[in-house]
């Protein structure tokens, strides 16, 4: 009789349960860091305390993943390579959302202007001659920026090591069975990592049916990288990229979550069905675009500079450790 909790060929607890425990902690460990009175700076903990539960969790539940085992790092790699990736990451959500707000301006359904010229603007008509007011709401500008990049930083690293470095490689380990080939067990491990990572922004403001399947399309551009190269710094890098740009360089909302400042402002002029209305660009086709605009320069950059053209072997052979990337 199998036993649903523990795996005793592999001497460790069953994926289902590996992945409720990790997650649920992991979820309570940031939450509980977001109550840290130190006015937004408390995210600067959440990527060290993220890795250091993910080292820790490997000891509890998984004690057959040693360091000859090919996940052992969660495809977290200090290296030169992986700092290469996640720049890339990073340029990569630069030009496309770039492109996205041009696509938009180009057909008028966007309005772009310096968001400090705004809250100048706004200032010196609502007080003349104050200028250290002035001042005092400039510096101000430049420190929420600054923050809000610090946060999305790290909401990029832990949700990433979660969903991808940990939920999808013990998904795809949990359903490869003796009539599931890996590559099938990969696809649907892909999926449904997807739609967790899309479940999970449900209880965002004027989240809908449409956002469910716009996030899953992004957890799936997400996971792409991770599954080319094993590597998650590209992942990491874009989707860190992902939120700052949107809400702190155009002042999208992000995910339905809007943010105070932002280098421009973007104004939606055109319909919902494009702008994504009330929840920003994810719900658009707009956001759909920077998607398949982010695919495209991912797969240049990758047939590039990866030595793999095809499905990392980790995940085709995960009981042999394959050469670093």
């Amino acid at each position: 009789m199998i036993n649903p909790l523990f795996n005793y060929k592999e001497r460790r607890f069953r994926s289902g349960l590996r992945i409720i425990f990790f997650s649920v902690i992991m979820i309570f460990l940031v939450g509980f860091i977001q109550y840290i009175p130190m006015a937004g700076w408390q995210w600067m903990f959440v990527p060290p305390i993220a890795y250091i539960w993910y080292r820790l969790n490997l000891f509890l539940t998984d004690h057959r993943i040693t360091k000859d085992n090919p996940w052992y790092q969660g495809g977290l790699y200090w290296n030169s390579i992986s700092l290469t990736h996640y720049i890339a990451g990073w340029v990569i959500g630069l030009l496309a959302l770039s492109l996205m707000v041009s696509i938009g301006c180009l057909l008028g359904f966007f309005s772009v202007e310096l968001a400090e010229y705004v809250t100048q603007y706004a200032t010196e008509s609502m007080v003349i001659d104050d200028r250290t007011q002035l001042v005092r709401i400039t510096s101000s500008w430049y420190y929420l920026i600054f923050l809000f990049l610090v946060q999305m930083m790290a909401v990029g690293f832990y949700e990433e090591l979660m969903l991808r470095g940990y939920v999808l490689i013990n998904l795809k380990e949990g359903i490869r069975w003796k009539c599931i080939s890996d590559r099938t067990a990969l696809v649907i491990a892909v999926m449904l990592s997807s739609l967790i990572f899309s479940s999970a922004h449900l209880l965002n403001p004027n989240a809908s049916y449409i956002t469910f399947i716009t996030i899953s399309l992004a957890g799936i551009l997400l996971a792409f990288p991770f599954i080319w190269t094993g590597n998650l710094a590209l992942s990491i890098g874009l989707h860190s990229a992902w939120n700052f740009i949107l809400g702190g360089v155009f002042g999208f909302k992000v995910s339905g979550l809007p943010w105070s400042e932002s280098i421009l402002y973007v104004q939606s002029t055109g319909p919902d069905w494009w702008t994504g209305g009330l929840f920003g660009p994810e719900a658009g086709i707009s956001g759909v675009i920077a998607m398949f605009l982010s695919l495209l320069l991912i797969l240049i950059f990758l047939q590039k500079y990866s030595t793999h053209q095809s499905i990392h072997s980790n995940w085709l052979n995960p009981d042999k450790r394959d050469g670093l990337i």
